[in-house]
């Protein structure tokens, strides 16, 4: 048999994909100001489910403070999961697998978007880009803590919604990766 993108696929865990057809997280901005799903959300992922082997939704961030920006989805309680059941379902039309990609903005984020609040990061540092950044606070380590059992209670609220998996959104500067940048983490403690 030839390795053909069309060609179902196992991962090591079990999980089957029905082709090797992936599509990537897009930021549509249709959700609600909370992070609740919207139809236009869930329209939108129908869409375009049946024909990719496996669907990643864009980023869903994993604590209030975590926001990016307006009109993305939140994994940030349980309030959430019946919206995001009803992405997972539409997603798994003709046995297309639902990935949601969990975040936290870290210093990406605003005051604005925030509501008031700081953003934080791993340090006390304001992102380069863009120029008007707000300076974020430090994160405490009970803080860090915190938002590591985050990404972990988002994970089980979205197996409960219905996803397949989960992807963390490590890339374009956000949290994850500011802690692995010495631009932005520039700690002395463990």
């Amino acid at each position: 048999m030839t390795n053909n993108v069309l060609n179902g696929y196992q991962f090591k865990n079990g999980l089957t994909v029905k082709n090797r057809i992936v599509m990537s997280p897009m930021t549509t901005m249709t959700s609600f100001y909370n992070g609740m799903v919207t139809s236009d959300e869930v329209n939108y992922y129908a869409a375009r489910a049946g024909g990719p082997g496996m669907i990643i939704t864009g980023v869903a961030n994993v604590t209030a403070l975590g926001k990016g920006f307006e009109g993305e989805l939140s994994v940030a309680s349980d309030d959430m999961i019946p919206g995001l059941a009803r992405v997972a379902s539409a997603i798994h039309q003709n046995g297309t697998k639902a990935i949601l990609q969990i975040f936290h903005a870290g210093r990406k984020s605003t005051r604005k978007v925030l509501r008031g609040a700081q953003p934080v990061s791993a340090s006390a540092i304001a992102a380069s880009y863009p120029a008007d950044s707000d300076t974020p606070r430090a994160m405490t380590e009970a803080e860090i803590e915190t938002t590591i059992t985050a990404f972990g209670e988002a994970t089980t609220r979205a197996i409960k919604a219905g996803f397949d998996g989960v992807e963390l959104h490590g890339a374009n500067t956000y949290l994850l990766q500011q802690f692995f940048s010495p631009n932005a983490n520039q700690r002395t403690d463990q």
